[in-house]
Formats: structure tokens, sequence, C-alpha cells
């Protein structure tokens, strides 16, 4: 998983996923991106590979391209405070006044105030992670999605618009079955799901 690079340092190098790996981090959150209301896209590491987060199941949750972009390399708490105090901070020289909306608010006052809106953005990430990281849930993507890697032709865009129905119908059974008969037949007969398939990419 690593190789060497110059000064005889480790440079980590990524995993490759299965599908059903991304099928089950890209579904969780309701098909949604963790961070917004936007449907997921990408799988973003909750603390980011390069600060040495885990390549792992337990370190990836749903994005959408824009948040994601957005975060970059930060934690998710590190994303949020300094995204927060770049809209709604002037400064004015000083800690002791500068909220565009309340010029007598300090950096205190603001960081106090959005405090509880931080912990949301974490407590909402740790429900993410926990809904990945439920077994039952786990094998149920192994026995109804492909187990192989996804490819140019067969993307996971392609994969995850031709399981669609299956997944649904998994959700709300609460993963407890496995791929329904009748959504097996229905996939022989329609291959290929309307549009094409698209491209998903990696997070940063």
């Amino acid at each position: 998983m690593c190789r060497r690079s110059r000064g005889n340092s480790l440079e980590r190098k990524r995993r490759r996923w299965r599908v059903w790996q991304w099928l089950c981090v890209l579904e969780a959150n309701g098909g949604t991106c963790t961070y917004c209301t936007r449907r997921s896209e990408v799988m973003d590491h909750v603390v980011p590979f390069a600060q040495g987060g885990a390549d792992d199941l337990s370190n990836l949750v749903p994005a959408c391209e824009r948040c994601n972009g957005s975060k970059g390399n930060r934690t998710p708490l590190e994303w949020w405070l300094s995204m927060f105090m770049r809209d709604h901070w002037d400064g004015n020289g000083t800690v002791h006044g500068g909220v565009r909306w309340n010029k007598k608010m300090t950096l205190r006052d603001l960081y106090l105030n959005r405090h509880e809106e931080a912990l949301a953005v974490l407590e909402n990430v740790e429900e993410v992670l926990a809904e990945i990281a439920d077994k039952q849930r786990q094998r149920w993507f192994v026995r109804a999605t492909p187990v192989d890697y996804p490819s140019p032709f067969m993307t996971v865009g392609y994969y995850r618009a031709l399981y669609a129905k299956t997944i649904e119908m998994g959700r709300k059974g609460a993963w407890g079955h496995s791929k329904p008969e009748e959504v097996r037949k229905q996939e022989k007969a329609h291959p290929h799901p309307e549009g094409g398939p698209d491209s998903l990419s990696h997070s940063a």
C-alpha cells in the first residue's frame, strides 16, 4: 500500500475500491451529501488522506463534488469554521469587533454563537459513518451488488443507476434481504440504465 519516494520517506498509495464498497458509501445518508442536501457524487475522507487519514470505509462518507472540493485537505470542523469565518468576519484589525451583521460581536462571540452548528456537523458525520459501518448493511451490499471493480466502461455511475431500484428496496427493507428475483429479471431485460453511464471520482 506504500512505496518509497525521495529521501527514503514513505508515500502512501490510495486503495482501489470495489463496486459494492462505492455503493455502500454513496448510498448512505439517503444517497445525499453528508455536508449538504445535494446528491452524493464522491467518497470523502473525513480525516483527509493527505493528513494521514485512514483509507478505509471507517473514514469515508458520501459527498457532492462541490463540498468535497471546498473541504479539500481539512477536517469537517476546520472546513466549517473557516468557511463561516470567511463569510461573516471582516476583522477590522482586532478580535474585539468585526462580525458583518453585528459590529458589537467579538471573535469569541462569533465562535460561541456558531459552536452548536459545528457540533451538529460532526454529529451528522458520526451518524453517517455509523450507517456505513453497519455490518448487516455491508453484507447486503456484498450480496446484492457486484463485488468486482468498476472500469472506464462500467463506471460507478453506471452501476449506481443500474442498481438504483434494488438499493431502494433494500433501504425500505432495512437491508434485511438480498436482491429480489423480480429485480434480477428486470436487470437482465434492461442491462443499461436510462441516460447511459456517467463517471464518479474519488475524494481528495
